[in-house]
């Protein structure tokens, strides 16, 4: 897998936007939003399927995540699809596709309701449903779950915890990904040994906290509050990809969703689980350069 540097944009509003590219610098524009917790850093892996169709995927790194400035606490996913516009506008972008991985579901979701006439193919894939609507806390494995809750009942426990991970991620990524297998299918684990090294295999989380544990807190309280946009009321086709065998978010999210959605296609990749997005990344980008 090939990894290309991290750069950054200054935005107004927002101060600056840490970001990744991948695949070709000239071609169809996409941006993809990273799980949590993660970065833009998490998606090296969609380089060579990227440049192979002519697209050009950038990632950038949610506010105070990565190298992008934190924003003041109590923030949601409709306010910072809004900001997602500066950012575009900053790389003098006017139409681009939106893919969400995980964590990033909502944002790419709330872009599609935002500004649909800028949106050009929207992916959701293995995407984090929204809580009280058509997803319970209760639904996420024991990381997420406990996370989404202390995010906006005790934050600075949260950030604790966050904090002490991802510096033992960072000293021994062996041991870490080692950790991370016991909560992930047979089909998940086969993905995370086709990295080249544990720490290529947590660059996406150890990434996300080179300012600090801030901002992914802040990521998790914006998706566990309610995101301040009507799903419901996007107007453009929505491809929703997940595997059936996801202990992470499950299928039922993505069912319930497709169900919500006014126009939208559901695909399961059967047998897998919630990295199956990395094994699918050529199915996920022909997406966006498909006619139909």
């Amino acid at each position: 897998m090939k990894s290309t540097r991290a750069r950054t944009a200054d935005v107004a509003g927002e101060s600056t936007v840490g970001y990744y590219e991948y695949g070709d610098s000239a071609g169809i524009p996409v941006i993809a939003f990273h799980g949590v917790p993660a970065s833009g850093a998490g998606f090296a892996w969609a380089e060579e399927p990227a440049a192979a169709r002519g697209i050009r995927v950038i990632a950038p790194d949610r506010p105070g995540v990565g190298l992008s400035t934190r924003r003041p606490t109590g923030w949601t996913v409709a306010d910072y699809a809004a900001s997602v516009r500066q950012f575009t506008d900053a790389l003098g972008i006017d139409k681009f596709g939106v893919w969400g991985y995980s964590g990033g579901g909502p944002y790419a979701l709330a872009c599609a309701a935002t500004f649909p006439a800028q949106t050009a193919g929207v992916v959701v894939a293995a995407g984090m449903g929204q809580i009280g609507e058509w997803a319970s806390a209760d639904d996420f494995e024991k990381t997420d779950r406990q996370m989404l809750d202390l995010a906006l009942r005790r934050p600075w426990l949260a950030r604790r915890i966050m904090a002490a991970t991802a510096f033992a991620a960072k000293v021994s990524p062996r041991v870490a990904v080692r950790s991370f297998e016991g909560e992930l299918t047979s089909s998940d684990r086969e993905v995370l040994e086709s990295f080249d090294t544990p720490a290529a295999a947590m660059e996406m989380f150890t990434s996300a906290f080179v300012s600090g544990p801030h901002g992914v807190i802040d990521d998790y309280a914006a998706i566990a509050r309610p995101w301040g946009c009507d799903v419901a009321a996007i107007s453009v086709r929505v491809d929703v990809m997940h595997g059936s065998e996801d202990t992470m978010v499950p299928l039922a999210q993505a069912e319930a969703l497709t169900a919500l959605l006014p126009d939208a296609r559901l695909t399961v990749w059967p047998g897998e689980g919630h990295l199956a997005t990395i094994s699918h990344v050529g199915e996920i980008l022909d997406r966006f350069v498909a006619s139909d």
